[in-house]
């Protein structure tokens, strides 16, 4: 396994842990009806440096671990994998933004089923945050869509 596969592995591995156990946090505080926009801002903030220090430490690991793959620049098939998976990626939060936009301008398609989540616009928070929640799930879904189509090019092969 290349040095630029197990870091697309661990880079998957903490996107989908941290922002997991975000939305199961506040799932969590709307069903005990705890839930405000200063708790929403404190859990998004603990996501932030969650990622930021998590990224750093296991990056760090992997670069002392596989220390004479980790200054290894990219080669041409890195880059070609690198530009499919972006390509997935943007066409999915390309979607998104779309949608997130016909949901501002036309609230009355939230009764529609090509959002996200009905749990998600139950929650009794302003107008606002749930854009902004949408706009973070498609790019969730768009940055899952690039790694995993990544690591199905490094498995496979180009």
């Amino acid at each position: 396994m290349s040095y630029k596969e197990r870091s697309t592995w661990i880079s998957l591995a903490i996107l989908i842990y941290i922002w997991l156990e975000y939305f199961l946090a506040l799932f969590s505080l709307n069903a005990n009806s705890q839930l405000t926009v200063e708790t929403v801002n404190s859990l998004l903030l603990a996501v932030v440096i969650k990622t930021i220090v998590l990224e750093i430490l296991l990056q760090i690991t992997i670069a002392i671990i596989d220390n004479k793959d980790a200054d290894y620049s990219a080669d041409e098939r890195d880059i070609l994998i690198s530009l499919r998976g972006s390509r997935y990626a943007y066409g999915i939060l390309s979607v998104g933004a779309l949608l997130t936009v016909l949901y501002t301008v036309f609230p009355t398609l939230s009764t529609l089923a090509i959002f996200p989540s009905k749990e998600l616009l139950a929650i009794d928070l302003p107008n606002e945050y749930k854009v902004m929640h949408f706009i973070i799930i498609f790019a969730l879904v768009a940055e899952i869509a690039k790694f995993s189509t990544q690591l199905f090019f490094y498995r496979r092969g180009f």
